[in-house]
């Protein structure tokens, strides 16, 4: 039982990841998807009226995010330093969800976030990042191939 819970988290985990990798790219595109337009998309996800942020730090993330979906689906090895990794991130995601995603804004040196972005943080954002944080911790548990 615990090698198939480790499994379906590390399906999850990398699943999620790599779409958090999609979703930013797309947006270094330019493109507001799947908001209306870049305001609207900047409201939801920053938190302000905008700007987004830049194309750069846009690809920053989504190339993080997709590094972190290889360490979770284990195409970079499973050694120690990779359980490491898994662990770290999962640590940061659960952080996020604890926190929520004011600390984060400010983190950032962002301007305190607006309504919108405070109703998606805590009906979708922070249980997404919670179940992410979870399923990179279980996922220590599937199977070594």
């Amino acid at each position: 039982m615990r090698e198939v819970a480790g499994t379906v988290a590390r399906i999850l985990s990398t699943t999620g990841l790599a779409g958090v990798s999609v979703l930013h790219a797309v947006w270094a595109t330019g493109s507001p998807w799947p908001a209306k337009d870049e305001k609207t998309l900047a409201e939801a996800v920053i938190g302000s009226h905008g700007p987004m942020p830049g194309v750069a730090p846009t690809l920053v993330v989504a190339g993080g995010t997709a590094g972190a979906a290889l360490l979770a689906s284990g195409a970079l090895g499973e050694g120690r330093v990779q359980r490491l990794g898994l662990r770290a991130i999962g640590t940061v995601m659960l952080m996020r969800a604890l926190f929520g995603g004011n600390a984060a804004i400010a983190a950032m040196g962002l301007p305190p976030a607006g309504r919108t972005f405070r109703q998606l943080d805590s009906h979708f954002y922070r249980p997404l990042t919670a179940l992410l944080g979870v399923s990179l911790w279980l996922s220590l548990r599937a199977p070594k191939r």
